[in-house]
């Protein structure tokens, strides 16, 4: 069984058993990642319900979100097997990451992100030296530069690194434990996916925490069997443009369900109100972040919350949801205004295999 004690390499690269990945040393790529503080959090968890409430600052990575785990590890695996472009679809977080780690690795990164992202998310986006191409199909010209450019998805839900770079989060937190319940927001589930595993790994059936998956209003596929298909919630505006559909579903509820946890749905004013004791008590964190805390209130209220932990996945500066006025970046609507921009940036016709 691997051990969750820091090993051989920089950052998340002490927790490489875990990954089951084959990435050569020279290719392992570090911005620091891993390692995040956990923070004790007794006087918002009493205000939440919760005896004893831990927080898992995964804001405080280099990127500004916990997808610099799995970027990591996914532009890595490009380095390893000599992948020179790359493209991915995103609302923000996973782009910022992804361009992050590429331009450390010598690969050129297209990133397609909607007129709508948040604009906070949109300049860390451009500060990196990276091809942006907004657009109101995303997701449908992403699989056109995968099949006409040959370019590597570097989506998490459909690359399995995506989820496998997340049991890290566990092996940094099972030293600390025991841990009786883990909540954590979720886009496409990776990230709860890969702490199920973590945990799989490293810990017997009994000693395993409850995992709780946290969708905001008026959430997916990914909460759907803990919801009513009557019930109806309004719209949070958090996490809209993230994943609609994702592959890893299926496997997420069943994760939740094994662990007897739970999927929650929180809407925005429960985000609101989380968000005003998060200021009492000095706490600063994004919507998802606000989300997972508002998720473990509600939990606490159907059962007495004891040693619980929350993930913090994004920074602050992600709470202004303001999209861009009018973002001087190149635009594509179809697949041939795509080819002409990146035949202008120098892109070539490859293969990601």
């Amino acid at each position: 069984m691997p051990t969750p004690d820091a090993g051989p390499g920089p950052g998340q690269w002490g927790h490489a058993a875990l990954f089951q990945a084959s990435v050569p040393s020279p290719a392992r790529l570090s911005l620091g990642e891993g390692w995040t503080p956990l923070q004790a959090a007794r006087a918002l968890g009493l205000e939440l319900g919760i005896a004893e409430l831990w927080l898992k600052r995964e804001d405080l990575s280099p990127t500004g979100s916990h997808k610099a785990r799995s970027l990591g590890l996914m532009v890595s695996d490009l380095k390893a097997r000599g992948i020179s472009q790359a493209v991915i679809s995103s609302s923000g977080n996973a782009a910022v990451a992804a361009a992050a780690y590429c331009s450390l690795a010598g690969i050129r990164l297209l990133s397609l992100v909607s007129p709508r992202t948040a604009a906070v998310k949109l300049s860390a986006l451009l500060r990196q030296p990276q091809l942006v191409v907004v657009s109101e199909h995303p997701v449908a010209l992403l699989h056109h530069a995968v099949t006409a450019w040959g370019m590597a998805d570097l989506r998490t839900s459909t690359n399995p690194l995506g989820s496998a770079a997340y049991r890290g989060i566990a092996a940094e937190l099972v030293p600390q434990g025991p841990w009786q319940d883990v909540f954590a927001f979720a886009n496409s589930g990776a990230t709860v996916l890969g702490l199920a595993d973590g945990f799989k790994l490293l810990l017997a059936a009994s000693e395993r925490p409850r995992m709780h998956l946290v969708e905001a209003a008026p959430g997916g596929e990914l909460t759907r069997a803990w919801y009513p298909r009557a019930q109806r919630l309004a719209a949070s505006g958090v996490g809209d443009l993230g994943t609609r559909r994702s592959r890893l579903a299926p496997r997420v509820r069943r994760a939740v369900r094994e662990s007897a946890g739970w999927g929650w749905r929180i809407g925005r004013a429960e985000m609101e109100e989380v968000l005003a004791l998060c200021e009492r008590h000095g706490v600063a964190t994004s919507w998802e972040g606000l989300a997972a805390l508002a998720a473990a209130r509600e939990a606490a209220r159907r059962r007495a919350g004891g040693r619980w932990l929350v993930v913090l996945s994004g920074a602050a500066e992600q709470l202004d949801l303001s999209p861009a006025a009018a973002p001087s970046v190149a635009a594509a609507g179809t697949p041939a205004e795509l080819d002409r921009i990146l035949e202008a940036a120098g892109f070539g016709a490859g293969s990601a295999a």
